[in-house]
């Protein structure tokens, strides 16, 4: 492997990305620790709240880490994004700068440095995690609560303002999908695409059939609950094979949902080595998702662990036979996929054409060599 010992880098994290626990920090870790092992030094800047604490194991992968507490500050007055106004922060400007090494911005939440960075003439990118304005529309869309609608709305409507600062940037987009809007919408701005990093290191796909079916993911957010509860009652209610729903703090209506229907197994906060192993052992991963935007990291975690995937278009959007890979648009298209694959065991031909494919888009070494290039 190439050595970067003489690359010293900044990365400001728009969270301490330990516990690696959700698809953004998961993306931030995995690179810290790839840079560590790279030799790169990295000074991290993050922000602290909720479970995102000091962490020493941050302290062992990073020359520096200085951590900043999110306030309501009198930025969103003026307008701004609240995932921005709240993350503003002086001292944080001012250690940027006295550092002053190449500085990788991670998320729109944290380009509120883009001017000061410009201005003072040190080299940066932007790891754009979504495109946060399509982002909080679908969370509005998805949402049951009129007040917590409208400020999705009302955050949609600022995000799309201030994510013209991005303008001459260098971008590094998360997804295929998310680089066509950016290079279309900013076209004076070096725009590329990275695909999330991880802690997968080999696939962990087991050759032959298994017995059911799986959908996994935190169970308590809006987007995964209607997903469980519409392939429970719209898909497996209507064929003969089992399907097992896994996750963290799955809600009423989703344990409701599992336990109607006799082909259906609810799984509530597994361990990891559980739900590793229900991950492998199913014949068939279901990701009926349908994020507009980002990348689902259990897109990724399927790559890596699942014989059969079947996704919605909106997450990936070819058809891939040899590597097992199918897309759907409608309900019906799950189940007749579903029938059709359900006898069909997983071959070694197919084990080696993911492997071309993940190579290709997720070597988490090749992928950072790429950001360094840019900084």
């Amino acid at each position: 492997m190439s050595s970067y010992n003489s690359k010293e880098i900044q990365i400001v994290a728009f969270a301490s990305p330990y516990p690696a626990n959700y698809g953004g920090v998961i993306d931030v870790y995995y690179r810290l620790k790839t840079f560590f092992e790279m030799g790169v030094k990295v000074h991290l800047h993050a922000y602290i709240y909720e479970e995102h604490q000091p962490s020493s194991e941050l302290e062992k992968l990073c020359a520096s880490v200085q951590y900043y507490k999110r306030e309501n500050t009198y930025k969103y007055l003026q307008n701004w994004p609240y995932i921005l106004a709240s993350r503003y922060n002086k001292l944080l400007i001012s250690n940027v700068l006295k550092i002053g090494k190449p500085i990788l911005l991670e998320g729109l939440h944290t380009c509120f440095l883009v001017d000061v960075l410009k201005a003072h003439q040190i080299p940066f990118a932007i790891r754009m995690h979504n495109i946060e304005w399509k982002y909080y529309s679908f969370l509005a869309e998805l949402e049951p609560s009129f007040v917590k609608k409208k400020y999705f709305l009302e955050e949609a409507r600022r995000l799309k303002k201030f994510e013209e600062c991005i303008q001459s940037t260098n971008i590094i987009a998360i997804s295929y999908k998310d680089e066509l809007y950016l290079k279309e919408k900013y076209p004076s701005s070096t725009i590329q695409a990275i695909m999330p990093f991880h802690d997968f290191n080999i696939l962990n796909i087991i050759e032959g059939k298994g017995s059911y079916a799986i959908f996994h993911g935190n169970l308590s957010i809006n987007e995964n609950e209607k997903a469980s509860i519409d392939l429970v009652g719209k898909v497996f209610l209507n064929i003969d094979f089992p399907l097992i729903v896994a996750g963290k703090n799955p809600t009423k209506r989703v344990i409701h949902a599992a336990n109607a229907f006799v082909h259906t197994t609810l799984e509530a906060n597994p361990t990891e080595l559980r739900m590793v192993s229900l991950m492998t052992h199913a014949h068939i991963h279901v990701l009926p998702n349908r994020q507009p935007t980002g990348m689902k990291i259990k897109w990724v975690n399927a790559l890596y662990t699942a014989r059969f995937i079947i996704v919605h278009p909106e997450i990936f959007s070819d058809t891939i036979e040899e590597a097992g890979i199918y897309t759907f648009t409608t309900f019906q298209e799950i189940q007749q996929l579903i029938e059709k694959l359900k006898e069909v065991p997983f071959t070694k031909e197919m084990l080696g054409n993911r492997k071309k494919m993940i190579f290709n888009q997720f070597n988490n070494a090749q992928n950072a060599s790429k950001i360094l290039s840019l900084l």
